[in-house]
């Protein structure tokens, strides 16, 4: 189940374990309105497969790059 955060304008923020098809909370345990805030969420890969070193073969060279250089490309690994 998620994770909402809410605030409470005599409480402050607060989060609520809530079903997805659950109606959002309209007030807090105080009496007061609440609102659904916007928050990030977390999210953690694991396992293998998500590097690019997991797919690399060994001699294998990265694909050249067509876009003009900036010095942003300076860990492009086309640039080595």
């Amino acid at each position: 189940m998620p994770l909402y955060e809410y605030d409470c304008p005599k409480c402050g923020r607060f989060e609520v374990l809530q079903k997805m098809s659950d109606a959002p909370m309209e007030r807090h345990d105080c009496g007061e309105k609440v609102s659904k805030l916007m928050s990030a969420s977390a999210l953690s890969f694991k396992g293998s497969g998500f590097y690019i070193t997991d797919y690399k073969k060994s001699g294998d060279k990265a694909p050249a790059c067509d876009k003009p250089k900036s010095s942003a490309c300076g860990g492009c690994p086309s640039n080595s």
